[in-house]
């Protein structure tokens, strides 16, 4: 019978590279439609991204959604990874589909996926290590549940019988060789057992060294794992190493795409100064950013007034990201696929462009920036009484570092000339009023968490030199507590 379902599918034609980048939402609606088609007939992730015809270099997104889809229970893989339709809380005779986690003693737990709420099935079922095969944590797995209950843990136990969808292949660990046999002992716990590598003078490795290596063949209780090196990071301890070896670890994206690059430069090239219509202007109000003195970004600043009634007017302006990043861009592809920044020791992977995050969206002094404000006001006793929430736009008067404000806080008169009247006054009222929100916070039974930040020190080169825990003072206490009531108040007014 001749398949026309390309024909029949609208949504296909919206996610072609040539017409549109890759959307999440359209994506996954696209794909769902494809599956649920009347005349669809199983096919594997691959071979749905070219019926979607979706370009190549974007395929891994149709095999990521499609996995996303069935840990939600919307999909379900079937014999030979080939992918149908969901029958939630109906398994296969006495087969399931889930998650597999490993534990480090080989042993697991698999989640299933699209169980129905309340099932005796949707629980975590317990694989012995003897019954894991060759699955790694974060695959997807076909499990065949067995009649005998679980000794060590309660709830169901079962065997994985078939890995459907790999988490990832590669890894990172510590090249070494013994007996003349070349071997990786990966990071973490993963894996037990080191695992033996064929060929490693391509990438002319040497003892000590970390590696990133391709997983030829998983290991299972019977079998060592095989693989072989595809990149070699440089000898364990030298300086910079070890962060790339976690940026490899977790496939975490460094470069951004040119496309990004130039929507990123044209949003710069737009941002004169001028304040966009329906914006408040908020630029003629007295803003301070408070930040760690080695801050890589500056996204939050406050204003704080007194009234003419005695209450307080508290802005907390958070720095409005998402007024460059438009729905169907290429910057919202990216920030999609890097969902957070990434804050490593020496460096940081940004989820947007720089000329973004430490540009047009970083809150700098003396310059116009877009921001998201909640505008809140308290009576003279530290009670809320109201909440405006609008688009802003502010122009921050000084970038401070938390020693800064608590010398402040030791010696106020010494710090007049240093930052001037109005920030100096600033700073006064900032600190009465946050002692007097923490004093009402603490009278009605807020829980303390003191939970000691250390910090790593580096030298210029890279090295580390030592750790030091981070003191959290008074200044610290000031921005904890303003940032405590924007976010409860942005929460009552959702």
């Amino acid at each position: 019978m001749r398949d026309d379902s390309r024909r029949r599918l609208p949504l296909a034609t919206q996610i072609r590279g040539e017409v549109a980048p890759v959307d999440q939402p359209t994506l996954e609606q696209a794909i769902l439609e494809l599956i649920g088609h009347a005349d669809y007939q199983p096919l594997k992730p691959r071979a749905i991204a070219r019926r979607l015809g979706v370009p190549k270099d974007r395929a891994a997104d149709v095999k990521r959604t499609i996995k996303r889809l069935v840990s939600s229970g919307q999909l379900a893989y079937g014999a030979g990874h080939l992918v149908e339709p969901a029958k939630p809380g109906t398994p296969k005779g006495n087969r399931l589909v889930g998650v597999f986690r490993r534990m480090s003693a080989g042993y697991g737990f698999v989640r299933p996926s699209g169980a129905a709420p309340g099932d005796e099935r949707a629980g975590d079922i317990y694989i012995p290590a003897k019954r894991a095969g060759d699955a790694s944590s974060g695959d997807a797995v076909v499990v065949r549940l067995s009649k005998r209950p679980a000794k060590r843990f309660p709830g169901p136990r079962g065997e994985i019988v078939e890995v459907v969808d790999r988490q990832t292949h590669q890894f990172v660990g510590t090249y070494f060789e013994q007996a003349g046999t070349a071997y990786v002992q990966v990071d973490g716990t993963l894996f037990a057992r080191p695992i033996h590598l064929g060929d490693p003078g391509a990438k002319d490795a040497r003892c000590d060294d970390k590696v990133v290596f391709e997983m030829v063949r998983f290991p299972s209780h019977l079998r060592d794992g095989e693989g072989v090196i595809t990149e070699v990071l440089g000898p364990r301890g030298k300086p910079g190493v070890d962060t790339l070896s976690i940026i490899r670890e977790f496939n975490l994206p460094e470069q951004f795409a040119g496309d990004a690059l130039e929507e990123a430069r044209a949003e710069a090239e737009h941002l004169d100064g001028t304040i966009a219509e329906g914006r408040r202007d908020l630029s003629g109000e007295t803003v301070v950013t408070i930040d760690p003195v080695d801050a890589r970004d500056f996204d939050d600043a406050i204003s704080l007034e007194k009234l003419d009634g005695g209450n307080w007017l508290l802005g907390v302006h958070i720095a409005d990201v998402g007024h460059f990043v438009r729905p169907k861009t290429a910057l919202d592809r990216e920030a999609r696929a890097r969902s957070t920044s990434v804050y490593l020791p020496d460096r940081v992977l940004p989820m947007l462009p720089e000329i973004v995050s430490n540009a047009l969206a970083s809150l700098q002094p003396g310059k116009v920036r877009y921001t998201q404000s909640a505008l809140m006001e308290f009576t003279p006793e530290g009670l809320r009484v109201s909440t405006e929430l609008c688009a802003s736009a502010i122009k921050s008067n000084k970038r401070l570092a938390y020693e800064q404000v608590d010398g402040f806080l030791a010696d106020p008169d010494a710090w007049q000339r240093k930052l001037g009247r109005k920030v100096h006054a600033l700073l006064g009222r900032m600190h009465q009023l946050a002692m007097m929100l923490r004093r009402r916070r603490m009278k009605h039974g807020a829980l303390e968490l003191v939970m000691p930040e250390v910090k790593v020190d580096l030298d210029s080169g890279g090295r580390v030199t030592g750790a030091h825990v981070v003191e959290h003072t008074e200044s610290h206490q000031i921005i904890e507590e303003f940032m405590l009531a924007a976010n409860e108040a942005v929460a009552e007014t959702l």
